[in-house]
């Protein structure tokens, strides 16, 4: 998407409508026919990301699963989302600085009802700490961006067995230890 490129090219701030169109190589009145404005056409944006990586998180999981069957797949899912969509790690830094509103709550809501249900699960079951599921998420997984962004962006190169320890480590953060 045109908006995309921009914003991953100039930042948030350096995009209009205008260069929005020139990028896409249309008039700018076909994007107004979408878009009431560029704050409307970066919600959508944000929206289609958002779907876009929750459809790629929840891959493969289910609740007939054991929880770190779960975390697990939950982990490389994002891991190699991360890794075949380089660019969404800098459109997300900017996207993550725009308004919320209750649409964007809610479909947060919506589309990673099974993460929050998994984590439920997992305090219900005293398998992972006694911590709200945002936390748990960010223990879990949060570390899989800083992960992606110094292996594309400071080119270090983890081994199999950096990328099994770091996997290890993430359960470790969340599960409770006798």
């Amino acid at each position: 998407m045109a908006a995309e490129a921009l914003i991953n090219k100039s930042g948030l701030e350096a995009v209009s409508i205008h260069r929005v169109a020139k990028q896409a190589k249309v008039a700018t009145g076909t994007i107004y026919l979408y878009f009431k404005d560029k704050d409307e056409l970066m919600a959508e944006l944000h929206e289609r990301n958002l779907r876009l990586f929750a459809e790629a998180f929840l891959a493969d999981v289910n609740t007939a699963q054991s929880l770190q069957e779960c975390h697990s797949r939950l982990w490389l899912n994002a891991l190699h989302y991360h890794q075949e969509n380089v660019n969404v790690q800098r459109l997300w830094v900017h996207l993550e600085t725009l308004p919320k509103n209750a649409r964007h709550k809610a479909l947060i809501q919506e589309l990673f009802k099974p993460v929050k249900l998994f984590f439920s699960r997992g305090v219900e079951q005293g398998c992972f700490k006694p911590l709200p599921g945002e936390m748990l998420y960010a223990l879990a997984f949060g570390q899989i961006l800083e992960i992606c962004r110094f292996s594309q962006l400071r080119e270090a190169n983890f081994t199999k067995q950096d990328m099994d320890a770091a996997l290890l480590a993430s359960w470790d953060a969340i599960t409770i230890h006798p």
